[in-house]
């Protein structure tokens, strides 16, 4: 007898699918996006030792290239947009009016967003492999402390990729208009949550 709630062997294959086209993208990034991290977190060290020096100051230059390369906000743009637009594609084909050129949007922008967080992650795994490097040379806690919050950041992207990707490939229980619109629900609900809130 076999338990209901226990995945299904499509919705296994089909996450190995999601999780395989990751770590190909990654494996394409990290050789030019991790060195680009661990750079910026080269220059980070630099700029903290001259602003103790006196010899720096105003902002942080490798902090604002940190920051605006790694941006949170642009990939759950596009993880939004994936959600709606896929939203819109089941439902129109469970109503028998699909949209070929819209199930080719969804494809897109999972193609997209698979893109993103390969290059987030690798940039981010070069800066978080100096920061440890660091750690270890110099017994400080300041770069392995560093180095765990990106491993947790890194996480919730690449788990907030397969999730978006299960949602577009329509892995059940998203197969199912009523799911499909609950996760829409949900977009919407954290959107407005942003625009109350703000993104700090």
């Amino acid at each position: 007898m076999t338990d209901a709630s226990a995945p299904s062997a499509t919705m296994i294959k089909e996450l190995e699918v999601i999780v395989k086209r990751l770590l190909v993208e990654i494996r394409k990034d990290i050789s030019f996006f991790g060195s680009c991290g661990a750079l910026v977190g080269l220059l980070m060290l630099w700029q903290f030792k001259l602003s103790v020096l006196g010899l720096a100051s105003g902002k942080a230059w490798p902090i604002e290239l940190f920051s605006d390369f790694v941006s949170f906000n642009a990939f759950t743009l596009v993880f939004i947009g994936l959600i709606v637009i896929s939203t819109a594609a089941t439902l129109l084909r469970e109503l028998g009016l699909p949209l070929p050129r819209l199930e080719a949007s969804v494809a897109h922008l999972e193609e997209r967003l698979s893109q993103l967080a390969s290059s987030i992650i690798s940039f981010t795994l070069g800066l978080s492999a100096l920061a440890l490097l660091h750690a270890l040379l110099t017994l400080e806690q300041g770069g392995l402390w560093l180095a765990v919050l990106v491993v947790i950041f890194d996480c919730v992207i690449f788990g907030g990729f397969i999730a978006a990707a299960a949602f577009a490939r329509r892995i059940a229980p998203f197969d199912k208009w009523k799911a499909s619109l609950s996760a829409f629900a949900a977009a919407l609900f954290f959107i407005g949550w942003l625009l109350v809130n703000g993104a700090s």
